[in-house]
């Protein structure tokens, strides 16, 4: 752009400073400089007069003359009558007053025939002669207060040849061709390249699609290759992570199974314990459905296999017990209340499961001193059993977090409970947390059968 407005200036000044228009200019200036001096004279003479025949005060005339050109450097002016011919002339750069003398001939009959045309036409007259490098311009106007008066100005002017004029054009307009020609391309380019542009980027966008490595903008191309290498990483990196993920969710799975296994393992010794010579067929029978539905189970769907019947009271108390033994330090105390006979028809492991979770978290980061209450009760349909203890509770944000995450070996209170929350969910049952300051209490609503 900025050449462009350089081509455009530079052909506007060598257009205004061209011999043609250094002429039309002074022409014009001395034309107009010429009516001045008639109005100037026609201020000393009323209009209401008659005009006058003969010049009878030629110094006033001459110092309206001399007022005039004293601003027009290199101007020459004068008057010219019919009868008396030059007088009064003035030329700023001597200020002469004289009649002009010693002139050549040639001028003389210029300024003489210009003025006599101008009082023959009642108009200002123009006479230009000129050379390729110099002009001499002519004017001559009627002096209206006078008859066979004319007032005359000449001046002699450089003027910028014409070859240099046409050399400055058609170097300014190389210019200007080329600067268009150049904008043009630049236009042409940035509307290529952004369309370009908008392509790749729409292109690379769609993930499913590979990333385009070839471009018709050559600039672009090192950003392609880059963009591609790290699509590329991006995409093992997903399955890398993708991998590792399935890795963590089997390591998983195999920790919550071992987890389960431990409750198995409390179980068994349970049963074994009270196994006698009347009953052991039926404990051995009990057994191996509990081993059953361990090997069969999949905590990722619901199933209503390893249901088995508990007599609520009486498990409880065998869970409080155990723990009470094997568990709860020397000022921790394990009791369990269940003031109805329930039955409860649940996959017994499970739900064992989860009560040993929430114990043991109770009596590892609960008060060392206190008590772990187990409480049983039917309500519409569901048990509900709480597991209660002496902890003061947790912050709002931990208890958003309570069940999100798994943990092998906790360190805190509420930490690693997804695992027993999914174990739930897989028997139809619901878990949640309450506290008021001054208790903590786990609260599991269990449906009263697997169906």
């Amino acid at each position: 752009m900025i050449f462009i407005a350089i081509a455009i200036l530079g052909l506007a000044v060598s257009f205004w400073f061209s011999a043609s228009q250094t002429i039309s200019h002074q022409s014009e200036k001395l034309a107009s400089a010429c009516g001045k001096i008639d109005k100037e004279v026609a201020q000393l003479f009323p209009s209401n007069d008659f005009r006058q025949v003969r010049v009878g005060n030629p110094d006033l005339l001459q110092q309206q003359m001399y007022r005039v050109t004293s601003t027009m450097s290199g101007t020459e002016g004068g008057f010219w009558h019919i009868n008396s011919k030059f007088f009064g002339y003035s030329f700023p750069t001597y200020l002469g007053n004289d009649i002009k003398s010693g002139v050549p001939e040639a001028e003389k009959t210029l300024l003489s025939s210009l003025a006599q045309r101008s009082l023959e036409q009642r108009q200002i007259t123009l006479s230009v002669q000129r050379n390729d490098s110099n002009a001499l311009i002519g004017v001559a106007c009627p002096v209206t207060t006078h008859e066979g008066l004319s007032a005359w100005l000449m001046q002699r002017t450089s003027l910028v040849p014409l070859s240099y004029t046409l050399l400055s054009v058609g170097l300014f307009s190389i210019i200007l061709v080329l600067s268009v020609i150049s904008l043009s391309r630049t236009i042409v380019f940035e509307r290529s390249w952004y369309s370009e542009r908008d392509r790749l980027v729409k292109q690379a966008e769609d993930e499913t699609k590979p990333v385009p490595v070839t471009s018709g903008i050559n600039e672009i191309q090192p950003l392609l290759m880059l963009l591609y290498q790290s699509r590329q990483k991006r995409i093992n990196l997903e399955r890398s992570i993708s991998s590792l993920e399935a890795k963590l969710s089997r390591n998983h799975e195999l920790s919550v199974v071992a987890r389960l296994a431990t409750s198995l393992a409390r179980e068994l010794q349970l049963r074994l314990k009270a196994a006698n010579t009347d009953n052991k067929e039926l404990v051995i029978e009990q057994i191996q459905q509990l081993l059953h539905s361990y090997i069969n189970l999949d905590l990722r769907h619901r199933s209503h296999s390893g249901a088995e019947q508990i007599n609520v009271k009486d498990w409880l108390q065998q869970v409080a017990s155990y723990h009470q033994h094997n568990s709860a330090g020397d000022q921790q105390s394990i009791n369990a209340i269940c003031t109805e006979d329930l039955v409860l028809e649940q996959n017994y492991l499970l739900l064992r499961y989860a009560v040993d979770v929430f114990i043991m978290q109770a009596v590892t980061f609960g008060p060392k001193h206190g008590e772990v209450l187990l409480k049983a009760i039917e309500r519409d349909n569901k048990l509900i059993i709480e597991i209660v203890d002496e902890s003061e509770g947790l912050t709002k944000d931990e208890e958003r977090r309570m069940f999100r995450q798994d943990d092998v070996l906790p360190e805190a209170y509420g930490k690693g409970l997804k695992p027993v929350r999914d174990a739930l969910q897989s028997i139809g049952a619901e878990v949640s947390y309450q506290a008021d300051g001054e208790n903590s209490r786990f609260i599991l609503q269990i449906p009263m059968t697997s169906d």
